[in-house]
């Protein structure tokens, strides 16, 4: 008698736990529910296509000025003036150089977009970008000067942003 009743409760908690399981994998991924913010850049995009490490900084405020491609090629195109960033969630020179950059944004005003190319890796080959993190300056829908690698300080990307709005 003992051994029906430990046997109906361990089956009972297995089947509680796999009901569990099984409806929180069930929840289906929005751009809404991906991030507390609802911060969702990725427009031509579904959410499962994103990978784990974009959905991880999706909340993370230096990762707040992702554009596509496409959105990003025409800002370039209309002649925008605009600083591009070439980041990828995985690279590590990036953690260390977006805290940077947006240091500076926020001390020189600047138009800056980022494209994740982890996600987006045709955009660094269309752009010729060699390494992560790069910026690049457009003016009037041609490339006026780029910067590769993470600076050490953030009045390097001031400076740098400034030089570059003088060409």
């Amino acid at each position: 008698m003992n051994n029906k009743i430990f046997y109906g409760i361990i089956v009972a908690i297995v089947l509680v736990f796999g009901g569990v399981f099984y409806f929180m994998s069930q929840k289906e991924e929005t751009p809404e529910n991906l991030s507390d913010s609802g911060y969702y850049p990725y427009t031509d995009k579904e959410p499962n296509e994103l990978q784990g490490p974009t959905k991880d900084v999706l909340d993370d405020k230096n990762y707040q000025f992702n554009l596509t491609p496409d959105e990003t090629n025409k800002k370039i195109e209309n002649g925008e003036e605009v600083f591009v960033y070439l980041w990828s969630p995985v690279c590590q020179y990036c953690k260390t150089a977006t805290p940077l950059l947006i240091d500076s944004k926020n001390t020189e005003d600047f138009n800056l977009v980022q494209v994740n190319v982890l996600e987006y890796p045709e955009f660094m080959q269309q752009h010729a970008g060699k390494v992560t993190p790069t910026l690049i300056y457009f003016k009037d829908g041609k490339e006026v000067e780029r910067a590769e690698g993470a600076p050490e300080k953030a009045e390097h990307y001031t400076q740098w942003i400034k030089d570059a709005k003088e060409l």
